[in-house]
């Protein structure tokens, strides 16, 4: 039988699998599903010229592209909720274990994260040129704004304090 030979597997089995097995298979799903699509995108219909110009390309999968990234982002905000209200249903940890005062983390990183995200959406944010017209809806150009703006803040403050944790461990 081939090492890469497909088998049925039922829910019991699927029970049985490890955090590590369930995270690999949804990554690795996950990046193949997002691998097919942005190829489809590529090499499906990609150069068709826009129906109102022809010096612009209107790609014929954009809108598969678009409902992939918004059922990813409901997923995500799904999963986040469902895994934040069966954390604090099950989670009986004590508030400080090894002097780590682990809830208190949990608690600021979750409220960081969405005043950060409320302060941003209150920025003001100007029009931009998209294909040569001007794009002017507020509510959008404000969502855009937060997202890039905090995922750039983030990953810099997570590289900051990953630095921070390496210099201050090799201290001691």
């Amino acid at each position: 039988m081939s090492k890469f030979a497909f088998h049925k597997v039922s829910m019991s089995d699927v029970r049985k699998w490890s955090s590590e097995r369930i995270s690999h298979t949804v990554l690795y799903s996950l990046t193949a599903l997002t691998a097919l699509v942005f190829a489809l995108f590529y090499f499906v219909g990609y150069d068709t010229p826009a129906m109102w110009d022809e010096r612009y390309i209107a790609p014929l999968l954009t809108d598969l592209v678009m409902f992939f990234m918004l059922l990813l982002l409901v997923g995500a905000i799904v999963v986040a909720c469902v895994s934040k209200w069966h954390s604090a249903r099950t989670n009986h940890a004590p508030a400080v274990e090894n002097g780590i005062h682990g809830k208190r983390i949990t608690l600021g990183v979750t409220a960081g994260t969405v005043a950060l995200l409320g302060l941003l959406f209150a920025l003001p944010s100007s029009s931009v040129y998209v294909n040569g017209e001007m794009f002017e809806d507020t509510f959008w150009l404000r969502a855009a704004n937060m997202f890039v703006i905090s995922s750039l803040l983030l990953i810099i403050i997570g590289v900051g304090v990953i630095l921070f944790g390496v210099i201050r461990n090799r201290r001691k």
